[in-house]
């Protein structure tokens, strides 16, 4: 097996690396966000993705006609196309490697300028929060600690004034106990008895959510029915084979389609089963992409769960603006990968503590499966703020 490493800007840009070096067989191994180009105080650092993939000795063999794809990349037209049809072979590659060109050239115009928005949206966050701790220390001891921490300002404010407020009606209460007490309100533990028949995991492309929803279908924690995979990524390489194989490990009925409407169809014909859907990890701006999963919620009512899958080792604004873009789905819950490479848990925290976020069940903590699924736990994010001071 043939194994090589790619880095990108996005992982769009990554997948047609992929493409180009090892073909359109190749499998991916592993994906994982980056910083690239760190710049000063890692204000005007660029997020990208790093993808492993590998293609299997001999590739993968295929029949029937010849596909789009072929007629575009075949060295001799004649034989795909027979007799005088040549010159259309020929005419019709130029025209499909002309629209590869013109729609990379979008891509990467579009990525650019979201990258650059992100920047900002950073530098502005940054800077806010600067003013907002200086003003802290002026004012507030207690919260002025706490932002040493790494805590924002506000939330930094709201747990000193908590403590105050307790300490007024005689009650001695740690920091500690009630940053304890307001995590805890934020996570939702599994419970088999309020799960959902269909689960839909939705994010950011290469948040990791193929590898959780392996996981949890492995583990299957949540419900007494089997389980089914069900598979709307038709963009990613080897997504879906990857999906296919856990489903033959496991035993369990796997399905694919490129259409959400399908997945109420699905469901149906698995009535005894608990249906996750992986779907594909577009830009959570791509509000095409999300009506149709709108509906799909619409559709299936109490049965269907739709859960955000976040990568932690995000920079906090890129982790606010995925859960900010991903609100008109109305996410029931929050999953978090990649906790095993986070250097510090405080942005996530920081994170947890805004309303606006979806409460989180599930911790990603590395790359076996089942094995690195654990249930969401306040003390490990009250230990990664106050752990020096607990």
């Amino acid at each position: 097996m043939h194994i090589k490493r790619f880095e990108a800007a996005t992982m769009e840009e990554a997948l047609e690396q992929v493409r180009r070096t090892l073909g359109p067989d190749a499998l991916i191994l592993s994906t994982r966000t980056i910083q690239r180009g760190r710049g000063a105080f890692g204000l005007l650092a660029r997020s990208g993705v790093e993808v492993q993939a590998a293609l299997p000795r001999g590739g993968a063999s295929g029949g029937g006609s010849a596909t789009l794809h072929e007629l575009a990349t075949a060295p001799d037209s004649g034989s795909l196309a027979g007799g005088g049809a040549g010159d259309d072979a020929v005419a019709l590659r130029g025209a499909v490697e002309s629209l590869r060109r013109e729609v990379a050239a979008l891509r990467g115009r579009a990525g650019f300028e979201e990258e650059l928005r992100s920047e900002l949206r950073g530098l502005r966050s940054a800077m806010g929060r600067m003013l907002e701790g200086r003003a802290a220390r002026d004012h507030d001891p207690i919260a002025a600690s706490l932002v040493e921490f790494g805590l924002e300002a506000g939330h930094a404010r709201a747990l000193a004034e908590a403590q105050r407020a307790a300490q007024a009606e005689g009650r001695a209460r740690s920091l500690a106990s009630i940053l304890r007490e307001r995590l805890d309100a934020r996570l939702a533990p599994p419970r088999w008895e309020r799960a959902r028949r269909v689960r839909v995991l939705v994010g950011a492309p290469g948040a990791g959510k193929t590898t959780t929803l392996a996981k949890l279908a492995a583990r299957n924690e949540e419900g007494e029915r089997d389980v089914a995979l069900v598979s709307l990524d038709p963009f990613r390489i080897g997504a879906r084979e990857q999906l296919r194989a856990f489903a033959g490990l496991l035993e369990v009925p796997y399905e694919e389609s490129t259409s959400f409407s399908a997945v109420a169809e699905i469901a149906r014909r698995h009535r005894e089963h608990a249906i996750l859907v992986d779907t594909a990890g577009r830009s959570p701006g791509d509000l095409e992409r999300q009506l149709p999963l709108a509906a799909l919620r619409e559709g299936l009512g109490e049965e269907a769960s739709i859960e955000l899958v976040i990568d932690a080792t995000a920079r906090g604004e890129v982790a606010r603006a995925q859960v900010a873009r991903f609100a008109a789905l109305r996410p029931d819950r929050l999953i978090l990968t990649r906790l095993d490479e986070c250097d510090s848990l405080v942005p996530i925290v920081n994170l947890l503590l805004d309303e606006s976020c979806p409460p989180v069940c599930w911790l990603g903590t590395g790359q076996r499966v089942p094995e690195d699924l654990e249930i969401a736990e306040p003390d490990r994010f009250v230990h990664g703020v106050l752990g020096r001071a607990a």
